[in-house]
């Protein structure tokens, strides 16, 4: 019965159907950027999209190497429909060369009450009473009220609390006030404890208004601005973990110090800010802060250096900031700068956060990155760091990053940008190449990934969430498999790893939410052929993906 439904579905709504969400036209179409309400619904007439263009509204443009991205967002009685969006993409001569239809259809729900019987402050004071909490607010609540892909219209609520511990985007009945769900809303890296930490004490706070209060005195003292000057400093750090550097696998968290004294490595610091005679991470690409438990300042220095062996939280920091801020120094380098950028301001990350478990996640609501420290300290590993920024990567560049596959391909992402860093450096092409996580898992922590899961096999009739098991491996592995083998091969034969990254980067931009993994590998190789035209890198990523039935 389940199958009948999907075919039903794609037949009653073709502009569901995969093969028609992600177009590549093959007529010319210009676009007029100064009537883009217009060239919407040319595009849609044209490429017979059905859509109504006059429930579209223009949400954000970005650009990008190869054009400019135009987003429209579906609203409806003057509330956006969640997840559904419509991407025109457009080349420097005006051309339409890509079109990203999630567009859901309408129907005589979305027509029916739209005026919320709930006011905004009482469903987020329901979602404090539905948490049980009794902690404190870690970041700033925020509501947005949508439609659902159903119609329904829902407050959606993203609070973060330190007991129930966790950042939760809650959906609330707009009408009748009654708590849809409750999810966490971090991307671990691996599967969280089912258990959700929470203290035994009695309620700190009585309500969320009075939490809001206290929380908003404390940010405003913690985070006031100063005068603050960007200079160098020195650390020493892990580059990327000691597994890799000494191609040792028998290293363990409880180690003699004296066997990782040969992977110590002395590195640049860049613009770290110096204010009152103190050093602090904090600098425009990556700030390193303390919003979760376990709470602990952060390092600062009188001298600008962080020159500290692991088990010491000044050199989590000092990795933290230094591998994030590299990262996204080379992201730069391939071109993505100015309109174009991927990140237009520092990202905020807590190297000693996640209430110590042994995990680290990605914060979508607050673009946020946080590291544990359980067994090995998750951020003694630039694979592990990496990992966390491919998420921000791919948040920042498609906003709409969710459904679908995203989840897998997500975790997928994030294991490739972590591998494909750790082999360039130096003995990287040694060992154990198709690991991840090399230093934090492999071992008595966590078994980690692999790069190199050839058994699992796409099937279309499902969708892949992040770490669920498939035939053969990890849903994760799925993705990471054919795009990090594709990398390999390039890479050995020469190419340059930004030339790859480019291919990689590129093809997330002028997609919307619910991709699916055959859509996303149709744009890498896509890209490829629009970037390298005379080369045989799309030939290559086909190939792999062939391989996992992706296409």
């Amino acid at each position: 019965m389940k199958f009948v439904n999907i075919a039903l579905i794609a037949l009653a709504f073709p502009m569901l159907a995969l093969a028609d969400r992600l177009i590549y036209p093959e007529v010319v179409l210009t676009f007029s950027t100064s009537l883009v309400s217009n060239s919407l619904q040319k595009v849609s007439e044209k490429l017979n999209l059905g859509l109504n263009p006059a429930n579209f509204i223009l949400n954000e443009t970005k650009e990008s190497l190869l054009g400019t991205h135009y987003y429209y967002q579906h609203v409806i009685n003057g509330y956006q429909v969640d997840g559904s969006q419509v991407v025109i993409s457009v080349n420097a001569k005006n051309e339409v060369i890509k079109v990203y239809n999630a567009a859901v259809p309408e129907n005589l729900k979305s027509k029916m009450a739209s005026i919320p019987f709930v006011s905004e402050s009482m469903a987020m004071e329901l979602t404090w009473k539905a948490l049980n909490v009794n902690g404190s607010l870690i970041s700033a609540p925020a509501a947005k009220m949508i439609y659902t892909k159903e119609m329904n219209l829902v407050y959606s609520i993203d609070l973060a609390t330190s007991s129930p511990f966790g950042h939760w985007n809650i959906l609330v009945n707009a009408q009748d006030g009654n708590i849809i769900t409750i999810n966490d809303a971090t991307l671990p890296r691996m599967k969280k404890e089912g258990v959700v930490a929470r203290n035994k004490s009695k309620a700190v706070f009585s309500s969320l208004s009075s939490a809001l209060a206290s929380f908003e005195k404390t940010y405003q003292k913690a985070f006031l601005n100063e005068d603050i000057t960007f200079v160098d400093g020195t650390a020493q750090i892990f580059d990327p973990n000691p597994v890799v550097t000494l191609g040792r696998t028998d290293l363990e968290d409880r180690t003699d110090a004296s066997a990782f004294l040969g992977a110590y490595r002395n590195e640049v610091l860049k613009d770290i800010s110096f204010s009152g005679g103190v050093y602090a991470l904090k600098g425009p690409k990556v700030k390193v802060i303390d919003f979760e438990s376990p709470t602990k300042p952060t390092s600062t220095s009188a001298d600008g250096s962080w020159i500290f062996e692991r088990n010491n939280t000044s050199f989590n920091d000092a990795m933290t900031y230094l591998h994030i801020d590299r990262s996204i120094r080379y992201i730069e380098s391939l071109g993505f700068v100015g309109n174009s950028a991927v990140f237009t301001k520092g990202l905020e990350v807590d190297s000693n956060g996640v209430d110590g478990a042994d995990n680290s996640y990605y914060i979508p609501s607050s673009r946020r990155l946080a590291f544990g420290h359980g067994c090995v300290d998750d951020n003694e590993d630039a694979d592990v760091i990496l990992h966390e920024l491919g998420h921000a990567i791919q948040h920042h560049i498609n906003s709409g990053w969710s459904g679908g596959d995203t989840g897998a391909m997500g975790e997928g992402f994030g294991d490739y940008w972590a591998a494909s860093y750790s082999v360039t450096t130096e003995s990287g092409l040694e060992g154990n190449v198709d690991w991840v996580f090399k230093w934090d898992g492999h071992n008595g922590c966590w078994p980690g990934r692999k790069l190199n899961a050839f058994s699992p096999g796409y099937n279309s009739m499902r969708s892949y969430s992040a770490h669920s098991q498939v035939d053969g491996g990890i849903s994760d592995e799925l993705w990471s498999t054919p795009i990090f083998q594709a990398f390999l091969e390039l890479y050995k034969r020469g190419v340059s790893r930004g030339d790859i990254d480019k291919i990689i980067l590129e093809a997330h931009f002028g997609l919307g939410s619910g991709i699916k993994m055959p859509e996303m590998a149709k744009a890498i190789v896509k890209t490829a052929k629009a970037l390298f035209p005379s080369q045989d890198y799309h030939e290559v990523y086909t190939r792999h993906f062939k391989k996992q039935k992706i296409l």
